[in-house]
């Protein structure tokens, strides 16, 4: 059997073993605080076919960029492209309208002045996303926090307190409901059993297209 690269183990107070291939076509395994390594092995065994084959798919999906910061450089926001427009000294740092506009000032340390825009940014449409499904759904979270994610789109904690990664604001806005839809029933089912996968189709019944999108799209969300 070929090996499977495994890039860490996270062990938390979850109750199952949670396989996880990464776009860099590595596994990340989550598990139970005291579950022994013979058990993750067995399991990381017992699901290699499914395993390779979803490296193999990463394998294959578009290269991420590598953004240079120059003019006419393409960024996603909530799955429209804008290209990069700099402009000179005034009012303006960033402002997204039929191009993304930034101030020159900002160039010495572009990257994370972009970053940071894209979390504040984040915060405001993921956090009125979740509060309309909240309120459609009847679930709801203990808290709506951006993060620094890079592995993860969403996480919901044992508390019920959800997390997003600012990277998901790039992506179309059904994709970043299909995920907020996805964090909100985890604070009712923890786990990714199928009656988990119910409950999201109830509420979400073309969920599995949505998170296809983001399966095959996710190296190209990259700041």
């Amino acid at each position: 059997m070929e090996e499977i690269p495994v890039e860490k183990i996270i062990r938390s107070r979850r109750r199952t073993i949670g396989l996880e291939v990464t776009p860099a076509a590595t596994l990340i395994v989550r598990a139970p605080l005291r579950a022994p390594a013979q058990y993750i092995e067995e399991i990381i065994r017992q699901k290699s076919s499914w395993i390779l084959r979803k490296i193999d798919e990463m394998k294959r999906c578009p290269l991420s960029p590598c953004h240079e910061y120059s003019e006419g450089e393409l960024f996603f926001f909530l799955g429209r492209a804008y290209p990069l427009q700099i402009v000179k000294e005034g009012s303006i740092t960033i402002e997204r309208s039929d191009k993304l506009y930034v101030s020159r000032t900002l160039l010495p340390d572009i990257r994370n002045h972009l970053k940071r825009w894209y979390r504040e940014e984040a915060h405001k449409e993921i956090q009125a996303r979740c509060m309309w499904f909240s309120m459609k759904t009847g679930h709801i979270p203990a808290s709506v926090c951006i993060t620094d994610a890079r592995q993860r789109w969403g996480s919901c904690t044992h508390k019920g307190a959800l997390n997003f990664s600012w990277r998901l604001i790039q992506t179309p806005p059904e994709i970043v409901d299909y995920v907020v839809v996805h964090e909100l029933v985890h604070i009712s089912q923890p786990d990714h059993s199928k009656k988990f996968w119910d409950k999201v189709r109830k509420i979400m019944p073309d969920y599995e297209r949505r998170r296809k999108w983001l399966r095959e799209n996710e190296r190209l969300l990259k700041i």
